[in-house]
């Protein structure tokens, strides 16, 4: 499945979320200029609170917004008061969210400077990554202590310094994705499968980590943002058709 700019569409409504479906949100932070205390309004008291210790503004703003949108979603896709919906932390850290009024939806979200990425099925795990290609990053020494053999070979024989440089990024959410749709984050290796393959289109991807030596598998596909910036979308099926949109900021108005 090839994802393409032209696939990201604006919206004005919030549409439901069929079964079966992927829906992928994007939310460009130059257009939530002047929206932060709007946006302030729609998070709880301790996400408030959370916010505030942030010591960098644009810090603040990732969480503040991300997490408005979120609950805005899921208050669209189950009904509910978007204030009302509990947000907790899985046991490895994974925000989750589990009585939405009767429905079983899974989410994640991943930010990067100006991008933040909100994913929702309501079909199983799902992960999504974002990095921008300007972090200042000792590429070849990260590769070595959490790539692959393979993949830090296939880095190693990319001469020229750019390609390598975005080369390194798109593994490295490729495998952020996987490890956040698998639930537990950095506490599995990302040694544990290989993420070297060429295309944008879905590639399974089999964790190697587990109890009966078969690994679990996810389906993993590049995004195509049109910014300096690599990002990856990982799911349990390749059968899920996945929705790009833009988040209609309107809403806080």
């Amino acid at each position: 499945m090839s994802l393409i700019l032209s696939d990201w569409k604006q919206t004005d409504t919030l549409p439901p979320l069929e079964a079966g479906e992927v829906q992928l949100w994007r939310i460009d932070l130059p257009a939530a200029t002047g929206l932060h205390n709007r946006v302030n309004t729609r998070l709880s008291p301790s996400e408030q609170l959370h916010a505030s210790r942030y010591r960098l503004e644009q810090a603040q703003l990732h969480f503040s917004v991300g997490r408005a949108c979120l609950r805005t979603l899921l208050g669209n896709v189950s009904a509910l008061d978007p204030l009302s919906i509990t947000i907790t932390t899985g046991v490895h850290g994974k925000p989750e969210s589990p009585n939405l009024n009767g429905h079983r939806v899974a989410f994640n979200v991943a930010h990067s400077k100006s991008t933040i990425l909100i994913a929702l099925t309501r079909n199983g795990p799902v992960g999504v990554d974002v990095e921008y290609y300007d972090r200042p990053t000792d590429i070849m020494d990260v590769a070595k202590h959490n790539f692959t053999e393979t993949e830090t070979s296939s880095l190693k024989a990319i001469a020229d310094p750019e390609t390598r440089h975005r080369t390194f990024y798109r593994y490295w959410t490729r495998k952020e994705a996987v490890l956040k749709a698998d639930g537990r984050g950095l506490i599995a290796s990302l040694a544990s499968f290989d993420v070297s393959f060429e295309s944008l289109h879905q590639q399974p991807i089999r964790m190697r980590e587990s109890k009966d030596g078969q690994g679990k598998l996810f389906f993993v596909s590049d995004l195509t943002l049109g910014i300096e910036a690599a990002a990856a979308i990982a799911l349990d099926s390749p059968d899920y058709p996945i929705k790009q949109l833009i988040f209609p900021l309107n809403f806080f108005w």
